[in-house]
């Protein structure tokens, strides 16, 4: 069985490496999941959060990133990872 997680970020910079560690073992807990995937859409932050969301995608494969082109609201961020 695959999870998938999908998170909105806004101007979460500070928070994104958090985040992600804390995802990852509340799934990796989870006896019956096989294989995981974190996607995390940047919902037009104007911070670094699009930089943090980078390097843990290249630090994890898992981890998969969209940035969206501004603000949406978190309905749409989580659309659009689910559409992904």
């Amino acid at each position: 069985m695959k999870l998938t997680v999908v998170s909105p970020v806004y101007n979460a910079e500070n928070i994104v490496a958090n985040l992600v560690e804390q995802l990852i073992n509340s799934i990796t807990s989870i006896s019956v999941v096989d294989d995981f995937e974190l996607i995390l859409v940047d919902d037009g932050s104007t911070d670094e959060s699009w930089g943090e969301i980078k390097k843990a995608s290249y630090k994890n494969e898992k981890i998969k990133g969209i940035k969206l082109s501004r603000n949406f609201g978190q309905h749409i961020a989580v659309t659009a990872g689910l559409d992904k």
